[in-house]
């Protein structure tokens, strides 16, 4: 099942770089059917949903990647810059504060 499920990521990755939005976002949204908290897959949909212009609908997405695993800095980064992106300086600030805290560099 985990091969499966990388297969599905790393599949979806290539279809986002090639601007594919929609059928990589039907691979990402396999993987959280299955795995709904899965800190890669969750975090790769929110940067789909950013590159497609829908910031606000990836934050839960983000936010989920990081509560998953807030070892990876990336997911600290994007979740962040989505903030930025919304206007949200307060909460960009805040969630910077909380990685530091976290040991992001």
């Amino acid at each position: 099942m985990e091969e499966i499920i990388q297969e599905a990521l790393t599949k979806g990755v290539e279809m986002h770089v090639a601007g594919e939005f929609e059928f990589a976002s039907q691979l990402n949204s396999s993987v959280l059917k299955l795995q709904p908290n899965h800190a890669e897959a969750n975090h790769n949909m929110g940067l789909l949903k950013v590159d497609a212009g829908h910031d606000l609908e990836a934050l839960p997405y983000l936010q989920t990647a990081l509560e998953a695993d807030t070892s990876i800095s990336q997911f600290w980064l994007s979740y962040i810059d989505a903030l930025i992106r919304l206007g949200e300086f307060d909460g960009a600030r805040q969630v910077l504060d909380q990685g530091r805290g976290s040991g992001l560099k």
